[in-house]
């Protein structure tokens, strides 16, 4: 009973702030498993705002490995804004040797 309570307190937050579409994105690899790529995209604030933002983890050490890549529209833009942030993250991607 009070797990149903608790699932019911997060679907009730989860719906105030529904404003806000985020989602998080798996990117790749390295072949060992060291390095984990992925991105968190979405619109900002109910607004056409969107954004992407790639980020590099050593999952070994539990850290990030630099600061993300992020890119942002005013626009209803999200294709565009993904794809360039991809872009810009291919070498970094190259550098820890992730596959996408």
């Amino acid at each position: 009973m009070k797990s149903l309570g608790l699932i019911i307190l997060f679907l009730t937050s989860f719906s105030a702030s529904a404003e806000n579409m985020i989602k998080i994105n798996a990117i790749g690899s390295s072949p060992k498993g060291q390095f984990v790529a992925f991105e968190e995209f979405g619109y900002i604030d109910g607004s056409k705002s969107s954004f992407s933002s790639i980020r590099v983890k050593n999952v070994w050490k539990n850290k990030y490995v630099d600061r993300p890549i992020k890119v942002t529209s005013e626009k209803d833009e999200l294709h565009q804004v993904r794809a360039q942030a991809k872009k810009l993250a291919a070498e970094r991607l190259s550098k820890f040797n992730i596959s996408t």
